[in-house]
C-alpha cells in the first residue's frame, strides 16, 4: 500500500534549467534532450515513464563522468546513485556502458598499475578500494608483464637489426673510402705527385 502512494505521486513540480523536481523528492538531471523526447512539463504525472527517464538520465550523465577522467564499474554507479535514486535505471546504465566499451575494469586496473610508481600492495590495496576485486587486479599484472615480455623481445630484435645494420653501412663506408684514397691516389701518382 505504502508502494502505492509512492509510484502515484510521480508528478513534476518544478523544472529548472536541467533538473526536475518530483513530488516524491526526487530531484533528477535530465538533458534537453530527454525534455524534449517526453515532453516533460510541469504537473506532468511521469509515472508511466519514469524507469526510461531515469535510464536514459543516468546514462548520458554516466557518459559525462567518464568523459570527465577514467573510472570503474563502482565509481560510476555510486556517482549515479548520488544523482538518481532508481537502481535498476543505473545499473542498466552501467551494463549499456560497458556494452559501448566505455567501462572496463580490467583496462582501468592495467592503465592505473602503469601510471603508479609505489608498490602492488598498495596498488592493489587502491584498485580494490576503487571496487576492483583481487582477481581482476591479478590479471592486469599478468597481462602487463605479458606484454612487457612481448616488448622486450621486440627490443632486442630492434637492436640486432640496428647492430647488423650499422655494421653494414659502416663496411660500406670503409669501401667508398678506400676506393676514394686509390682514385686520389691514382690521380696524384700521374700527376707525378706521389712517384
Amino acid at each position: 500500500m505504502m508502494e502505492m502512494a509512492k509510484w502515484k505521486a510521480m508528478k513534476i513540480n518544478r523544472i529548472y534549467r536541467n533538473k526536475i523536481y518530483l513530488d516524491t523528492g526526487e530531484i533528477m538531471d535530465v538533458s534537453p534532450l530527454i525534455r524534449q523526447r517526453y515532453d516533460l512539463k510541469v504537473n506532468d504525472d511521469i509515472e508511466r515513464f519514469y524507469d526510461e527517464v531515469s535510464y536514459e538520465a543516468s546514462l548520458e550523465k554516466g557518459i559525462f563522468l567518464i568523459s570527465l577522467k577514467d573510472r570503474t564499474k563502482k565509481e560510476v554507479r555510486l556517482k549515479l546513485e548520488e544523482k538518481y535514486r532508481n537502481k535498476v535505471a543505473i545499473l542498466r546504465a552501467i551494463e549499456k556502458l560497458e556494452e559501448f566499451g566505455y567501462l572496463n575494469d580490467l583496462d582501468y586496473a592495467m592503465s592505473y598499475i602503469e601510471s603508479r610508481t609505489y608498490g602492488k600492495n598498495r596498488i592493489s590495496y587502491n584498485l580494490f578500494q576503487k571496487g576492483i576485486n583481487k582477481d581482476l587486479v591479478e590479471k592486469a599484472y599478468l597481462t602487463l608483464d605479458e606484454e612487457k615480455e612481448e616488448n622486450v623481445e621486440d627490443v632486442k630484435l630492434e637492436k640486432l637489426i640496428e647492430k647488423k645494420g650499422k655494421k653494414v653501412n659502416v663496411n660500406n663506408e670503409r669501401d667508398e673510402k678506400n676506393k676514394g684514397r686509390a682514385e686520389t691516389y691514382t690521380v696524384f701518382g700521374k700527376a707525378g705527385i706521389f712517384s
